[in-house]
C-alpha cells in the first residue's frame, strides 16, 4: 500500500512597520542635539601633545647658545601650558621661570596642594593626571635650589628601593645645570630624596 505524502505549501505574509522617530518634527535640530551628546577622543585632546619633547629640544638649544645666569628658565612652564592648552603659568605674555613656579601656584585659586610625596598622595595625583587630564607639578621645598618637574601623562611607575620601595611615577625634568634632562624617567632621577617634595595639581 502506497503512502501518499501530501505537501502543503504555506505562504507567510510579513507586515513591515515603520519605526517612529523622535526627530520627525525638526530633523536638523534633533541631529544637532544628538551630535552634542557624542564625545569623541579628539575633544579630549587640548593643546600640543608633543610640547614636552619640543620644549626639551628648545631648552637644550637655548643652554648651548645663551650665556649668563638666569638663562632658559621658562621652558618647563611653557611646556606645561602648551601641552594642556592653559595659561596658568604665565605672567602677562611671558612664561614663569621655573624657580618662581612654587610662588605662582600658591597664588592661583585654580591649583591645589595635594600634600607631601607619599603613596596615597601620588595615587591621588595620578588619578587626576590620567583620568581627568589635570597637570601635576612636583617640586622640592625648604631648599636653596628649587627644581620643578611635571608628571608624565600615562607614564610608567616603578618601585624605588632607595625611596622606601614606594611606586615612583615618571616625570618630565629640564635641568638648568645638568645635561641629562628627559621627558620620561622616574621621579627619583630628578630628585635625590622624596623627603621635602610637595605635589600640586590643577583643580
Amino acid at each position: 500500500m502506497k503512502k501518499i505524502i501530501t505537501v502543503f505549501t504555506l505562504a507567510a505574509a510579513f507586515i513591515s512597520c515603520e519605526s517612529s522617530s523622535s526627530c520627525t518634527k525638526d530633523q536638523e535640530t534633533c541631529k544637532k542635539d544628538e551630535a552634542k551628546q557624542e564625545v569623541t577622543s579628539d575633544e579630549t585632546l587640548v593643546g600640543n601633545i608633543n610640547a614636552f619633547e619640543e620644549n626639551l629640544a628648545a631648552f637644550n638649544s637655548c643652554k648651548q647658545t645663551t650665556t649668563g645666569k638666569g638663562k632658559c628658565k621658562e621652558y618647563i612652564a611653557k611646556a606645561v601650558c602648551e601641552y594642556y592648552g592653559i595659561e596658568d603659568l604665565k605672567d602677562g605674555s611671558n612664561y614663569v621661570d621655573y624657580d618662581k613656579i612654587p610662588k605662582k601656584l600658591k597664588e592661583l585659586e585654580s591649583w591645589e596642594n595635594i600634600g607631601n610625596f607619599d603613596e596615597e598622595n601620588i595615587n591621588t595625583a595620578l588619578e587626576k593626571l590620567n583620568n581627568f587630564g589635570k597637570p601635576v607639578l612636583i617640586f622640592n621645598e625648604d631648599a636653596s635650589y628649587v627644581h620643578v618637574v611635571a608628571l608624565k601623562p600615562n607614564g610608567k611607575s616603578v618601585k624605588s628601593g632607595k625611596w622606601g620601595n614606594i611606586s615612583v611615577p615618571a616625570c618630565i625634568s629640564y635641568f638648568p645645570r645638568r645635561k641629562d634632562s628627559f621627558t620620561e624617567k622616574g621621579l627619583n632621577y630628578a630628585f635625590k630624596s622624596a623627603d621635602d617634595l610637595t605635589i600640586w595639581t590643577k583643580k
